[in-house]
């Protein structure tokens, strides 16, 4: 028994020893030659995008920086068993309570209790809820009990096209009225304001965007950064507000808590990419408030 618990010490030792020396390396993209297909925070229609999607014609997955296996689910090793929403997938610990997600790989992942930088973890694939090949992967803080952007700690990937925001618009019942700029606009109630926008890297995929600003009437109303989604009172959040606060089911943005003027209203739109790229937008309507109705 004493040699089995030395032995266990051993290896924790020696797994802890590994990640200190390489814990002054920076964090790699875990796969070469990759594409960013989704980001992080973006809609999944009811929900945040909790990761970066991205694809590759190499299949190689590897860790974002050398750690411990946590926890790993591999069809292979359960074949009576359906798949769970992520697929097969794995689970590394690394420093300063980080710990990263791999999703959808292939059957028949090779495991090992330590990974460093040149491990590979799986294979690109498509298992679980997922419609094409590719890699679903997270990082998170279970200290402070967050997902974090993986943007934020990778290296930065060629993108040099600006957000573009295309139209606002109401949701009055089930219908969506889109406002043309110098437009005349009844309202009987002082609705959210929706945004669309769409942004891409390399013209082929559709990206959510980083930061928004919005500015009514000369004041401030919105400003989100998707740095983090956290989790409290029951739910995820990005900067306290949730999804419902800061999306609609077709994919809008939403502007929640508009007063609107009658008369002449202006709504300056900012929008950001993580690449710093950014698009301004002004929209200038009149309204005529009829809220008796």
């Amino acid at each position: 028994m004493r040699g089995r618990k030395r032995m266990r010490q051993k290896i924790k030792s020696h797994a802890l020893i590994i990640i200190a020396v390489l814990s002054f390396m920076s964090f790699r993209w875990p796969v070469d030659d990759g594409s960013v297909t989704s980001t992080f925070g973006e809609s999944r229609w009811d929900h945040f995008h909790d990761g970066v999607d991205v694809v590759s014609g190499k299949s190689r997955v590897y860790p974002v920086e050398a750690g411990v296996l946590l926890f790993y689910w591999d069809k292979a090793l359960f074949p009576m068993e359906n798949y769970p929403g992520g697929g097969n997938y794995k689970v590394l610990g690394h420093r300063n309570g980080l710990y990263s997600i791999y999703m959808h790989q292939e059957n028949g992942m090779p495991s090992k209790s330590i990974y460093t930088g040149n491990d590979p973890v799986g294979t690109m694939g498509d298992t679980g809820h997922s419609l094409n090949r590719h890699l679903h992967f997270s990082i998170l803080n279970v200290n402070r009990r967050s997902s974090i952007n993986p943007l934020k700690l990778l290296p930065v990937f060629p993108d040099s096209r600006p957000p573009e925001i295309k139209e606002i618009a109401f949701k009055i019942g089930d219908k969506y009225v889109i406002v043309r700029d110098r437009s005349n606009i009844r309202l009987t109630r002082n609705y959210p304001l929706l945004v669309r926008i769409v942004d891409s890297a390399s013209g082929r995929e559709n990206l959510g965007i980083y930061e928004l600003s919005v500015i009514f009437n000369g004041r401030n109303i919105l400003n989100f950064k998707c740095d983090f989604l956290s989790f409290s009172k029951g739910r995820l959040n990005i900067g306290g507000r949730g999804f419902d606060d800061l999306f609609d089911r077709k994919g809008y943005y939403k502007v929640k808590g508009v007063v609107y003027a009658e008369g002449e209203n202006v709504f300056k739109v900012s929008a950001s990419d993580y690449s710093g790229n950014q698009t301004e937008k002004e929209f200038i309507f009149n309204v005529k408030l009829d809220m008796n109705k």
